[in-house]
């Protein structure tokens, strides 16, 4: 594989939190440091891209040492977390082909940014 992506639909004890976010090693991680910037750079634009498409609020890049999965990588990886399915009005969305593509549309142009850069 060249790249990793996980994706999810995250969930808050807070019903309003809303939003699109991506996740990523940090520079500092003990078990794969050196594909942190390669992460970092996937992260950046599969969320540019998503946000833009979709027209959900941008939470940003969550860089963390705590996911097994983005740990144990040894290609880039970032975890998509689509949006929160425990806010109303995004888990509403969520569930229609019409958003669901809007997603993938936005994914499939930030991996095609992350490519071509």
């Amino acid at each position: 594989a060249e790249i990793f992506l996980r994706i999810h639909a995250n969930g808050a004890a807070n019903s309003e939190v809303q939003g699109t976010m991506t996740l990523c090693n940090t520079p500092n991680n003990p078990y794969n440091a050196d594909i942190y910037e390669s992460s970092r750079r996937l992260s950046d634009a599969v969320l540019e891209h998503m946000v833009s498409n979709m027209g959900s609020k941008n939470r940003g890049v969550w860089e963390t040492d705590t996911m097994s999965g983005i740990n144990w990588a040894k290609v880039p990886v970032t975890i998509i977390e689509m949006g929160f399915m425990t806010n109303p009005e995004e888990e509403a969305k969520l569930v229609t082909d019409e958003y669901q593509q809007k997603i993938i549309s936005g994914i499939i142009s930030g991996l095609e940014k992350y490519f071509n850069e």
